[in-house]
């Protein structure tokens, strides 16, 4: 549920870019949206005028559901006026050019059991291990330095430091504090005047650090965590992480698909001054919480041209009159408070709608239901058909 919620947020605040900008395949982990990335909302929530004093955030009083009705529609306008819905039917993809790499799938797994590394200390340290140490070096009796730290993560027995220091930590205990000797290679370009010379190091070993290796038995045993960690009841064994993390980079390389051939195909009579400008709007919000800038600083820093900039906001307000063309043809006029804690996991959503307006999340929800919709109806083939 919060993790749902947070998901949920963060597609609003990236401006509703449902299937836009997705025409790389598999950018990163956290990647929808025509600018969408890792926002630096937390660097950029407050800029700094020439005066040194902070300015207030001009996106905390803004009017997120400016020109849209209740319902998530662009007020005053019949959608289907101006563009026609296509056959999704006929639209036909390879399902190998949608399908993640083995290594896709297991770096976010390794990078998820990274987050649930245990520090051990009831066992002696063997070769492999990630070990958290202390330690300080001395010649003569002598400290140098750079020769101490604290909280170090080294890995027993390998030649991350000089000579054998990591070999000799192996077998003991965590909690134990011993002396490795070693002598520095000849030369040692770090530090010539050690070069040659025996050193001591009294080393403290911390921790072990372990890393949990994905099987049905651990899933069991933190289950609770796992189930919040992916914002998913549907995980019961290793398994369904694999087909959990397969099928969201399936769904979103189809979605850049799909994506894509909208942009070549959807066709609109006209784009009405008012799409436009809630098209615009939005992709300011999703570059002021990237990049903390809107439309017009982006393109007077390079970050874009002007035409390349009108391109892509013309594109989502064409694609912004093509879902509420399928909401209109589908009957999708009422959104209910189940369809906002559907969508936002959250049983009061009154902090949220005051935030946002009823009218944007409801223009959230429209769009899930049309990526639903088409997905359902476009055909995917084998490699071979």
């Amino acid at each position: 549920m919060v993790k749902k919620t947070a998901a949920f947020l963060m597609a609003l605040m990236l401006g509703l870019a449902v299937l836009s900008g997705c025409s790389d395949k598999k950018e990163s982990e956290s990647e929808t949206g025509s600018a969408a990335g890792t926002t630096s909302a937390d660097t950029t929530a407050a800029a700094e005028s020439e005066s040194g004093e902070t300015e207030a955030d001009p996106y905390l009083n803004f009017d997120y559901s400016y020109g849209l009705s209740d319902n998530g529609f662009i007020e005053g306008i019949k959608a289907s006026d101006y563009v026609t819905v296509p056959d999704f039917t006929t639209f036909s993809f390879k399902r190998s050019e949608a399908e993640p790499t083995e290594s896709e799938v297991q770096q976010p797994i390794d990078t998820m059991l990274q987050s649930f590394t245990v520090q051990v200390t009831d066992r002696a340290v063997e070769s492999g291990d990630k070990v958290n140490i202390d330690y300080s070096g001395s010649v003569d009796g002598v400290k140098f330095d750079r020769g101490s730290a604290e909280g170090a993560e080294v890995t027993a027995g390998t030649n991350q430091f000089i000579d054998d220091f990591l070999y000799q930590i192996i077998g003991h205990m965590p909690g134990e504090t011993m002396d490795v000797e070693v002598t520095f290679p000849d030369p040692y370009k770090s530090n010539p005047d050690l070069a040659g010379k025996d050193a001591v190091f009294v080393v403290t070993i911390n921790y072990i650090t372990e890393t949990p290796t994905l099987t049905d038995e651990w899933v069991k045993d933190n289950l609770e965590s796992l189930r919040a960690y992916f914002g998913t009841d549907k995980i019961e064994k290793a398994e369904d992480i694999r087909t959990f993390i397969h099928d969201y980079y399936f769904n979103y390389s189809l979605d850049g698909l799909i994506y894509n051939r909208l942009v070549e195909e959807v066709q609109a009579s006209e784009i009405p001054e008012s799409v436009h400008e809630i098209a615009k709007r939005m992709t300011d919000i999703s570059l002021y919480m990237n990049y903390g800038v809107d439309t017009a600083q982006f393109i007077e820093l390079g970050g874009a041209t002007e035409e390349d900039m009108e391109e892509s906001i013309n594109i989502d307000a064409k694609l912004f009159l093509l879902y509420q063309a399928i909401a209109e043809q589908e009957g999708w006029t009422d959104i209910s408070e189940a369809d906002f804690t559907e969508a936002t996991g959250l049983d009061d959503n009154s902090e949220v709608i005051a935030t946002y307006g009823r009218g944007y999340i409801a223009k959230y929800i429209i769009s899930m239901r049309a990526e639903a919709y088409m997905k359902e109806l476009i055909q995917l083939e084998e490699d071979g058909e």
